[in-house]
């Protein structure tokens, strides 16, 4: 599959419209309590497409199982099916 047709099948949101929708993803997973994430980083496509990356919390929670898991399995759907608006 071509990188272009890789993009094509990715929603395309804003900035702030990915954050707020990796955070209510988050919210469903309770082992995950108090867990946002700040910000969402632009990069360049990667090899799947995907032109951002999560920038991982600062929370003790975030780096313990479970939800560290959860957490980056959330990430990984969503990175699969949004990129952000440029």
């Amino acid at each position: 599959m071509q990188a272009n047709e890789t993009l094509a099948r990715r929603q395309v949101l804003t900035l702030e419209s990915l954050r707020a929708l990796v955070n209510i993803e988050l919210k469903v997973h309770t082992e995950c309590h108090g867990v946002q994430i700040r910000r969402v980083i632009v990069i360049e496509p990667d090899s799947s497409g995907c032109n951002w990356q999560a920038e991982w919390p600062p929370l003790r929670a975030a780096a313990m199982e479970p939800c560290r898991s959860q957490l980056r399995g959330v990430i990984e759907q969503l990175r699969e099916r949004y990129n952000v608006e440029l």
